[in-house]
Parts: C-alpha cells; structure tokens; sequence
C-alpha cells in the first residue's frame, strides 16, 4: 500500500515539474545563452544600449585605439553574439569588434513597424555616430545581415573601409529562385524554412542550411521551434515579406561595390542562397571583389569553416 502510494506522489510529482518546465525556458538553452554570452563578454568588454531616433541599439564592442573596427551584422535566425561565436575570438585579435543585435533581434527594439532593410542600416549608423565609431570601419554581414550590410555600404560608403559578405541575398536573388530551392526541399515557401513552424520544415531548413545537422529527437525540435522560431513568427514573415515585396528595389542597387573593395565568401552547397547569387556578383563587379568558395559548406560557412573564413577575412583586411 504504501509503494503504490509513493508512486502516486512520484508520479504526480513528476507531472508537475514537467508542466512547470514547458512554461520555461528549456535547460539546454539557458546553458547555450549563459556560454555565448560568458564567450563574448571574454573578449568584448562594452556591452551597450544606444537610443537612436528611431530604435534602441544593442551592442557589444571593443575600444582598443590601435585596431581597426570591425563591424559584424548577424542574420535572420539569431542575435549578433550567437551569429559570430566562431568569429570572435579570431578576429577580436586584430579588431576592434562591434557586435550589434538588428533591430527586432536579441535586445534592439524600435516602436516603428518599418521592415526596410534601410531602416536597419540607418538605424545601425545613427549608434555609431553616437559611439563616433563609425569612420574608416570594415563592415561584414551575414545572409540577412549581408544585405544589411551591403545596404550600408550603398548609404555610407566613404565611411566604410572594405566589405564582405557571407551568403547573402545580394542584387541577384528572387522570390522566382526562393519558391525553387523550397520546392526542390519540399515545403511551400523559402519562409518556412527561415521560420519554420513543424519538424517538416525544420526537417528541410537543416537540409537546405547545414552542412552537418546535428542529430535531434522529435521532441528537441519542437522545444526548439518553440523556443527560437514561434515567438517571433509573424514579425520574420513581415520581414521576409517585405523583402518579397521589395525585390526590385534590392535588385537595382550596385551597392556601391563598383568603387569598394568587397570579398564575397560563399557556401558550395548553400540551400538558402545559392552560389551562383555569388558568382554573379563576382562576375559583375570583378575588378572590385575577391570570391572564396567553400566546397562542403550550406549556409554555414561561418560556421562550418569558421577557421579558413576567419583567416580569410585576416588575410583580406590586411592586404
């Protein structure tokens, strides 16, 4: 009688804690926040909230007079601390990093609903000025972060030392090329899976994005969906739509990268943004880029190639 009572208790006991951490915040995602934040804060001292004319700017920064700065613009999926985890130790080195979060990301909020790549661009600019960080700095965007990135450099060139950027959708990408790489991964639309809402989905963001997916249960990718992908659901499809939407506009600008030297690294086998957007921006600025492929890498590189593509970007800040 009094086993079956303690397993009752035990049981309902069990019940209970389950609830109370599907409320929570999952375990292993508290402990993956608390390591890359323990990492940046080794290497980048500042951590910061600008209030622009528009947002407030999250950053995390370096302030060493004798480097150069190196401005970091993360992509769609994370903040700017967990986009360059394998970049910063590399290359806060040599550089004085700066590590924003963009606008609706990790810490940078604004009250405007203004879902223009500009907007993010003018907004990045107005907290350098305020920190007068923002003369004479290389700048490097990432995928979201790349067009980002190129658009500041098409706003603020002869601010602006060199430029790179990784994976992005650059001048050459569609929506015509976007609703391809999704069909061909067998789901409706490139937004599910940049913002995927089933293990289908997610299935296919991994398939189209990493070049080695970590193994998962099915319940790990639903607490993960839960946790980096549901909250913020109908923000990233209005941002992903206004891309859409806007495409002719992304697809006129030159960027200015007939006058700035730009390094274009792509991933071989990238399921996002495919390489050929990067060979033709190699192909129609060639007297202004460079272009490094990795041959196994998705939309990754940063990632799966963190130690060739930080010494490549050393190697071409440098020259």
């Amino acid at each position: 009688m009094i086993n079956s009572y303690m397993r009752f208790l035990i049981i309902m006991l069990l019940s209970v804690i389950s609830l109370y951490a599907q409320a929570k915040t999952p375990l292993i995602f508290k402990m993956q926040e608390r390591k890359v934040n323990k990492h940046i804060h080794k290497y980048l001292k500042g951590d910061t909230l600008i209030q622009t004319s528009k947002a407030t700017i999250h950053l995390h920064y370096a302030a060493n007079p004798s480097k150069p700065y190196l401005l970091l613009v993360h992509g769609m999926g994370v903040n700017g601390r967990t986009n360059w985890y394998n970049q910063i130790k590399a290359l806060s080195k040599h550089y004085n990093l700066l590590v924003p979060d963009l606008i609706y990301f990790g810490e940078s909020t604004t009250k405007e609903e203004n879902y223009s790549v500009e907007f993010q661009a003018e907004q990045l600019h107005e907290a350098l000025v305020k920190m007068n960080v923002n003369k004479n700095i290389h700048v490097m965007g990432f995928s979201y972060g790349g067009l980002t990135a190129a658009i500041y450099n098409e706003l603020f060139s002869e601010e602006v030392s060199k430029l790179i950027i990784v994976d992005a959708p650059v001048k050459f990408y569609s929506s015509t090329m976007s609703d391809s790489l999704a069909s061909a991964f067998k789901v409706k639309s490139m937004s599910c899976m940049l913002v995927p809402v089933d293990k289908t989905e997610f299935k296919a963001m991994m398939k189209a994005a990493v070049y080695r997916p970590f193994p998962t249960t099915s319940k790990f990718k639903r607490k993960f969906i839960a946790h980096f992908f549901t909250p913020c659901h109908d923000l990233r499809i209005k941002q992903l739509n206004y891309l859409t939407q806007h495409q002719s506009t992304y697809q006129n600008y030159n960027y200015h990268f007939e006058d700035t030297k730009v390094l274009l690294m792509w991933g071989a086998k990238d399921g996002i943004v495919p390489l050929q957007v990067g060979r033709d921006l190699h192909k129609r600025f060639s007297a202004t880029t460079q272009f490094k492929v990795f041959n196994k890498a998705k939309h990754d590189a940063h990632f799966s190639y963190s130690r060739k593509l930080n010494k490549e970007v050393i190697r071409f800040l440098r020259d």
